[in-house]
């Protein structure tokens, strides 16, 4: 039996098949989502570029991760103008059964399927085998979720969140400027609005607005900025160490990005680990290795030392999500 698994973000839609059950990929292949005005158009056009590459069996289960809510098997995709119901996809994709979660939902399953090779540590003390996790990332959005241990099912459970667009609490005065800017900017002032591709780049277009920075800001950096992934030279510069306006942005992303943690910690007390996932860490890990995210991270005031027994990790699999689908699939 083959198993059709996608992850579904605002910047790239990702699928692969799988025997079911399994982990090896027999096919995969990645779409930019803002090319197709479907979901059903997209879809469609991997199922044909499978056939194409000699596999021949339709698949029999699917189970698609989507950036967005998820109720009664329908999502509107949060970055993308879509509208996804599980149940049409199942006459329209000829596949008998189409379960829909939200994108961290499998995001969560797959960070903890993966194996250690995937894991990077960033601090805290052994993780409990059966210990509440919390899983976070940042891409185009931010996402967050939850898996509980059900002793009665011998396995772990996950609770969706949509927790990546509540309110942002700026921790120090120049995260309280970032907030004034961004309201100037949004009105309303998310989490997603700092920790994301596009956040950062508001980062930087914060500091930039200082003359004081901008005197020491590198003009390479907006000439390249013009040209490419702003976000992805932001954080090119800021590793290489070639700018340090582009330095200090990734400071204040990587500090959100650690307190948030840490809150997410506290709130299920993950003696399970704190996953981050998503597209961004990866890329930034040494960064993130320096210690703003770990110190974010514990500075909880009387709950530190707990907080500090917590085991955090980045998942550098590529592609997570895809695992954690699979596997809602193939249980479906």
């Amino acid at each position: 039996m083959i198993v059709l698994s996608g992850d579904i973000g605002g910047t790239n839609s990702r699928f692969a098949l799988f025997a079911k059950g399994e982990t090896a990929v027999l096919f995969e292949k990645t779409y930019p989502s803002s090319k197709h005005t479907t979901f059903e158009s997209i879809a469609e056009s991997f199922l044909h570029d499978a056939r194409a590459a000699g596999i021949k069996e339709t698949p029999s289960r699917a189970c698609f991760g989507i950036a967005g809510p998820v109720e009664n098997n329908v999502c509107r995709a949060t970055n993308l103008p879509w509208v996804i119901d599980g149940r049409l996809l199942q006459h329209h994709l000829s596949i008998p059964l189409v379960k829909l979660v939200n994108d961290f939902y499998a995001a969560a399953l797959g960070a903890i399927t993966v194996g250690s090779e995937h894991l990077v540590p960033l601090g805290g003390g052994a993780r409990d085998p059966r210990g509440p996790v919390a899983v976070l990332g940042a891409g185009t959005g931010l996402g967050q979720a939850f898996l509980l241990w059900s002793a009665a099912e011998e396995r772990y459970q996950v609770v969706p969140s949509e927790g990546g667009h509540a309110d942002l609490a700026p921790r120090s005065h120049l995260e309280s400027a970032l907030m004034q800017y961004l309201t100037g900017k949004y009105g309303r002032v998310s989490l997603e609005r700092v920790l994301s591709g596009n956040g950062l780049v508001d980062a930087w277009g914060f500091l930039q607005s200082e003359p004081a920075l901008r005197a020491v800001a590198r003009p390479e950096t907006a000439t390249a900025m013009a040209v490419e992934d702003p976000a992805a030279v932001i954080s090119r510069h800021a590793l290489e160490g070639r700018d340090p306006v582009c330095e200090m942005a990734l400071a204040i992303f990587c500090g959100v990005l650690g307190a948030l943690a840490g809150n997410l910690a506290l709130q299920v007390l993950a003696t399970g680990g704190v996953y981050v996932a998503g597209g961004i860490a990866p890329r930034i890990l040494p960064f993130l290795q320096r210690g703003l995210f770990r110190e974010a991270f514990e500075r909880k005031g009387r709950l530190q030392t707990m907080v500090a027994r917590m085991p955090a990790f980045v998942v550098t699999h590529p592609q997570p999500g895809l695992l954690g689908a699979a596997a809602i699939a193939s249980s479906l």
